[in-house]
């Protein structure tokens, strides 16, 4: 059997990464061209003269999705130690008169900041982040802060 300090000692916190596109206005534009494209699926040329509508909005499908992915970043969340969260936790305590299982206001903004190492985020980077994203994308990324904290390591069976 293992020696449980060598366990201990190389265990390694859990991580978990989200991609999230930031630029919401390209995201709306790809829906809308793919959906003019769907809507021509069944075109069929005239005459032999005929240019397919098809092929340029194939084109603009290519380069919105290119422009998307270059606005699409992938945010890397590590565990924090046990104390580290609980000591987190405390000094973001919920409003008076909140419920104890709530978080408190300022808490998922000091978890994004405190456990995302991939980019890196000072608490007023997040602010910003979180100003210039919709509240679903920010619960995409308050859930995988919370999940690589909250939830066990899964085990590989």
């Amino acid at each position: 059997m293992p020696d449980i300090s060598q366990l201990i000692a190389s265990a390694v916190p859990r991580e978990q990464a989200v991609r999230v596109c930031l630029d919401g206005g390209r995201a709306a534009e790809l829906a809308e061209v793919e959906a003019e494209l769907a809507a021509l699926a069944d075109w069929q040329p005239a005459s032999l003269g005929d240019t397919d509508p098809r092929a340029e909005l194939r084109l603009q499908v290519e380069e919105t999705r290119a422009a998307l992915a270059v606005a699409t970043v992938e945010f890397r969340f590590r565990a924090l130690s046990h104390r580290e969260f609980s000591d987190l936790l405390a000094a973001h305590p919920p409003a008076p008169g909140r419920s104890e299982q709530l978080y408190g206001e300022s808490f998922l903004s000091a978890l994004l900041a405190a456990c995302c190492v991939s980019p890196t985020l000072s608490p007023g980077q997040v602010e910003q982040l979180l100003n210039g994203i919709n509240h679903g994308t920010a619960e995409e990324l308050f859930a995988a802060a919370l999940a690589v904290n909250e939830e066990s390591s899964p085990l590989p069976f």
